[in-house]
């Protein structure tokens, strides 16, 4: 199948392509975020007397309040209600073959909803990702939420890990439903929640499925957020299917830039390594 092919190779090309950025910053963390700097703070500091206890006082409350996470985000809570409304009031008829080999259809009865559930863990760089995915599905119209918690080594050689959970909610059309094929079309809202930034926004993807052989499969995913930040996921790989049990693995690219919205200082993470998971189907 060369289009199957041709898309698996551009998704590989995105993949080295993210792996040849250079990270400039922590995504979505103050560039003086560092405990372990006290210049910062030392400039701060006034000349000894009476008022430094008040001075200290109110840099302790900036601090505090400065300290909190940011919340930049599109209001989209009823977009859950009609995401689901559209799935459920767009179940298709069920299809029936006849013994000379016919479809007929019948329209009093639904067929019934394809659910995809799993986990999978990857390595990105020096760090780790742990992900999630739940997905219903018709024979068109779908709904696919998907959350990456990434555990990663700070940036600026303090202790511990900055954490960053990336999520998205979609809602999904199979522009190519085929027993063997599902070519996906879909858009909805992502967000990322970060050290120092909370932020959501606009998301689509593209995701291909299809028969290798047997019950071997190749699985395409290209997701992009363009505004406020930018998130860039693309993964290639394969699944094994033994019943509703799905073995899967592959290679992952991610690419973040908060675009400065922490502190004006434009900070960009790229990320890429493989993955495997485990999932079921029913």
């Amino acid at each position: 199948m060369p289009s199957i092919r041709n898309l698996l190779c551009a998704v590989l090309t995105i993949g080295v392509l993210l792996s040849a950025t250079s990270a400039e910053a922590r995504f979505g963390k103050r560039s003086d975020s560092s405990e372990s700097s006290k210049d910062d703070h030392e400039h701060d500091a006034s000349a000894v007397g009476d008022d430094d206890d008040d001075d200290d006082d109110d840099h302790k409350s900036e601090r505090r309040h400065s300290d909190a996470p940011r919340f930049r985000s599109s209001s989209g809570s009823f977009l859950v209600d009609l995401l689901f409304s559209i799935l459920l009031d767009s179940r298709p008829s069920r299809s029936y073959s006849s013994p000379s080999g016919e479809v007929t259809s019948s329209s009093s009865e639904a067929s019934p909803l394809l659910l995809r559930v799993g986990v999978d863990g990857g390595a990105f760089g020096q760090g780790a990702g742990l992900g999630a995915y739940l997905a219903i599905e018709g024979d068109r119209i779908g709904v696919d939420g998907r959350a990456l918690a990434l555990i990663l080594p700070t940036d600026d050689g303090t202790s511990g890990t900055d954490n960053i959970t990336l999520t998205n909610l979609h809602l999904t059309a199979a522009v190519i439903s085929h027993p063997k094929a599902r070519f996906r079309l879909e858009g909805g809202i992502s967000s990322a929640h970060a050290p120092d930034l909370i932020v959501a926004g606009p998301s689509m993807a593209l995701s291909f499925e299809g028969c290798i052989v047997g019950p071997l499969d190749v699985e395409l995913r290209l997701q992009g957020t363009p505004y406020p930040y930018r998130q860039l996921d693309a993964h290639a790989g394969l699944a094994l299917h033994f019943n509703t049990l799905v073995v899967r693995g592959g290679w992952r690219g991610l690419y973040l830039d908060d675009n400065g919205l922490v502190d004006g200082v434009v900070n960009r993470d790229a990320f890429t390594g493989p993955y495997l998971g485990l999932g079921f189907a029913f």
